[in-house]
């Protein structure tokens, strides 16, 4: 008992702290541009109207599955109200599962290691990397994967899946629904399978082989049903994802070789601006591969640990060598809570036992000495501070009830921001039959202008 109370504490602390650092002045700075507001519009509607596929790519298709907008929706339809529906509850409700995604993955570590020091390392190492810190409370398909295989990866460390059908299924459908949300979280979701079927197939107990293998089979099945039912409205016209079968076509045809040398740049860059920056360390690439070697030797014999450490790199270094494209650093974003697990167990895996608490202890301390410098540089990245006053502007366009035509800014926009997307939200309609144009200024006013005449302050 006394243990249960220490881990719920440790869980209620992880997720309070992690959840206050994502969404602080998200109210002021909520980024906005074009894959949020679309995303959001979409939330705004009905489950009926929810598309049975996932969010457009940038390679001329979409995610295989909806469990994004799925998830998103009911963010909307508990969190939305409190915050009158603006878009930023949907950054709210994403920083709230990022949050319970790390303290379910530190509880696990725990569990899985006896040492609540390599968890509590792991835990702030990965909830405070400032990139992914200034994604999570983002309303974004890559971040909601992220969290996802995260939460499949801590299900399997606590061997959720053992010895029943029903947990089996549970842990396959969210690994597999980190995969509707963002393809790039394959990598995570094949090792979960993997290390499902592993016991089984090393005990070579082939009836329970059959089983495990029919209820992962049977439950991605059923989560592609609507998948299959999209293809089939659109007469299988549209691909899922183009570009990736264009590239693995490229190569298999042999007009291009796999880009083994760029995948692994790709890797080693991103493990480095993910999970290292602001600060430089010289050979991260030979850092991984020593690190992997002392896992791979340590733990040999937990293999749902290597699963969910080793194997994860491997597949997506292998698999990123498939696509031709450039890789951006959020395709890895469900790798690293793997690749910084792997590299506190290698810290701690080789001195005496008597040594490795203090080890940890000290990787800890590490960990929470970099926080401000993380914190600072999240801090430049994916904010847009005219938020606040576009809210604050449509408000008050809002409460003057006068119909206007079109709602203009004094003051630079992204390029893929709309002025007028948090009016429409908030219930106002645009007219385009009114001679009145709403402009919102740098110090928080709205004047309108009428065509042809001058503006009039408010």
């Amino acid at each position: 008992m006394n243990m249960a109370r220490r881990v719920a504490a440790l869980a209620v602390l992880i997720f309070g702290v992690t959840f206050t650092l994502r969404v602080r002045g998200i109210s002021d700075h909520f980024w906005l541009l074009e894959d949020q507001i679309r995303d959001w519009s979409i939330a705004l509607s009905s489950f009926s109207e929810l598309p049975l596929v996932g969010s457009p790519t940038h390679f001329d298709g979409y995610t295989i599955g909806p469990a994004f907008y799925w998830i998103l929706w009911a963010i909307r339809i508990t969190l939305g109200p409190w915050f009158q529906n603006l878009p930023h509850a949907g950054g709210i409700g994403q920083a709230m599962l990022q949050s319970g995604a790390d303290a379910l993955l530190v509880v696990a570590i725990w569990r899985r290691t006896r040492s609540p020091w390599i968890a509590l390392s792991t835990g702030v190492m990965v909830a405070t990397a400032a990139y992914d810190l200034a994604l999570s409370a983002l309303v974004w398909n890559p971040t909601m994967g992220s969290v996802l295989a995260r939460v499949a990866m801590a299900l399997v460390l606590l061997g959720w899946h053992d010895g029943s059908t029903i947990r089996i299924a549970s842990t396959t459908a969210v690994a597999w629904s980190a995969v509707h949300a963002y393809t790039g979280a394959i990598f995570v979701a094949v090792s979960v399978f993997v290390a499902i079927l592993a016991d089984p197939i090393i005990r070579r107990n082939w009836m329970d082989v059959r089983r495990v293998g029919g209820v992962v089979v049977m439950t991605v099945s059923l989560l592609q049903t609507p998948y299959m039912m999209h293809r089939l409205s659109e007469q299988f016209i549209d691909p899922a994802m183009g570009g990736v079968s264009d590239s693995v076509g490229r190569i298999l045809s042999g007009r291009a070789q796999p880009a083994i040398a760029n995948s692994v740049a790709g890797y080693v860059d991103a493990v480095h601006f993910i999970a290292i920056e602001p600060w430089r360390v010289p050979f991260v690439g030979w850092m991984l591969v020593v690190c992997a070697g002392i896992v791979a030797v340590r733990y040999r014999r937990d293999r749902s640990l290597l699963a969910m450490t080793l194997l994860p790199q491997g597949a997506a270094i292998a698999g990123y060598s498939l696509f031709l494209g450039d890789l951006n650093h959020y395709y890895y974003l469900s790798l690293m809570p793997a690749v910084t697990l792997m590299f506190v167990l290698a810290a701690t895996a080789l001195p005496p036992p008597r040594l490795v608490g203090p080890i940890a202890v000290a990787l800890l301390v590490l960990a929470l000495a970099t926080v401000p410098g993380r914190l600072s540089f999240a801090a430049t990245m994916h904010q847009m501070p005219q938020y606040r006053l576009l809210v604050d502007g449509s408000r008050q366009i809002k409460s003057v009830g006068r119909p206007v035509r079109a709602i203009e800014t004094d003051f630079a926009l992204p390029r893929t921001a709309d002025p007028e997307f948090l009016y429409t939200v908030l219930g106002g309609h645009l007219d385009s039959r009114s001679p009145w144009t709403a402009l919102i200024t740098t110090d928080g006013r709205v004047t309108y202008r009428n065509v042809g005449d001058r503006d009039v302050g408010f």
